[in-house]
């Protein structure tokens, strides 16, 4: 990698947008120079809804991200969620002939398509575990000499309108796209940025806005991800129509006040709640922390019990009986979460916090840039050819289709 890349990415999520700026030393340390962060409410479930709302908030968050690090931004890494997003492992081979297997090879094994899609467009191809001849569970084939070589791979592809519609919106913008990032694979980097030396199996569940993903690392590896519609907004959306009072007011009492689970000390602790009328704030009224918490536990259980179905309905189910389970994302802030968490999934349960190894502690970054800083990461893999399992949209079809896009938007914009 050259000495301090600058690096820029740009999380458009359900709830806000996030764009991050850092310094990326030869020696891998990163440096946040600014962030910005903008409400966003043009896109559900990860779908671009609103291109005009997305936009301007889009252009908020960069601009403030470049007011902070004094620095002109021109092209970004972006991010892409939702249920459009699809993770599947195909098995490809490459016959080698009895020589040295070279990184061209590796390439190759990950251009394979498995009864392509023409309405979608790969963006990772992950190499999981490689076989030479007979031989399984070579991790980095490279330098060794095989007859045949075999990958389990996990394709992570994108419908190609949802991504033409990113791109366009990144365009009116005028912010150019260095890669497209699955949001999962990012969330899943982020958790385990402190596996390196010693890979664990893990599921990172990310509690973003409106979706919950869950995320399956293998031995530090992205191995795939599954997607659940209901998020922190959904919490905030119930405690405004059981409490009879506005978004914004529902949003600061669970800030404030929440917990992911009624406790026996919320029926004599109250909490200050606003009375409406006509939208209007006429006075203020106290209750019991438990009817604010009575209606947070059930969504919270609720999201858990679909996690738990997930995994136990999931291929790796077998793989990960044992494996930690870590929570980021804005929602992994709610008091308690961890602890219903533990007692539902019946695991070991971890909260992924933002430390202090990003440079500058006092920039205003919290659990919500937890796919930002992912990001980050994804950015040094693909400069740095030296770090292996990774891969994105630079295949030469890839290239292609970028390129074709962009094409597009210039000639009939």
């Amino acid at each position: 990698m050259k000495t301090n890349s600058i690096v820029t990415v740009l999380d458009i999520g359900s709830s806000k947008v996030c764009c991050c700026i850092a310094s990326i030393s030869a020696n891998g340390r990163v440096n946040i120079l600014g962030v910005g962060y903008c409400v966003c409410f043009g896109v559900k479930c990860g779908i671009i809804t609103d291109m005009e709302s997305v936009g301007k908030s889009i252009v908020k968050a960069v601009e403030a991200a470049e007011h902070a690090a004094k620095i002109s931004v021109k092209s970004v890494y972006v991010s892409i969620s939702g249920r459009h997003v699809r993770s599947k492992i195909v098995g490809a081979s490459v016959n080698i002939g009895g020589r040295v297997i070279k990184s061209e090879d590796i390439t190759q094994l990950q251009s394979f398509r498995d009864n392509e899609d023409n309405s979608t467009e790969v963006i990772h191809a992950i190499p999981i575990m490689y076989t030479i001849d007979s031989i399984h569970g070579i991790k980095d084939p490279l330098g060794m000499i095989a007859n045949n070589l075999t990958a389990s791979i996990n394709f992570v592809s994108v419908s190609k309108i949802q991504l033409n519609n990113l791109l366009l919106c990144l365009d009116k913008c005028h912010v150019d796209p260095m890669g497209v990032v699955a949001s999962s694979y990012a969330c899943g980097l982020f958790a385990s940025d402190d596996d390196a030396d010693t890979p664990v199996s893990r599921i990172v569940i990310d509690f973003g806005g409106e979706t919950t993903t869950i995320t399956f690392i293998y031995n530090g590896i992205f191995c795939g991800s599954e997607l659940i519609p209901i998020g922190g907004r959904h919490i905030t959306r119930d405690i405004a129509y059981g409490l009879n009072i506005s978004a914004a007011s529902a949003e600061r009492l669970k800030t404030l006040h929440g917990a992911a689970f009624v406790s026996i000390d919320d029926e004599r602790d109250t909490v200050l709640v606003p009375v409406l009328e006509d939208e209007n704030v006429i006075d203020m009224q106290q209750l019991p922390k438990s009817t604010l918490n009575g209606i947070i536990q059930p969504i919270v259980e609720g999201i858990m019990f679909s996690i738990k179905q997930k995994i136990e309905e999931s291929i790796f189910k077998n793989d990960f009986k044992n494996s930690i389970v870590t929570i980021t994302g804005g929602g992994s802030q709610l008091t308690g979460i961890r602890d219903v968490a533990a007692e539902i999934l019946n695991r070991n349960i971890s909260i992924k916090k933002i430390n202090h190894t990003y440079g500058n502690a006092n920039l205003p970054i919290s659990n919500d840039f937890s796919v930002a800083l992912g990001m980050i990461k994804f950015a040094q893999f693909v400069e740095n050819i030296s770090i292996k399992g990774t891969f994105f949209a630079e295949s030469s079809a890839s290239k292609g289709f970028f390129k074709k896009t962009l094409l597009w938007i210039e000639n009939n914009l």
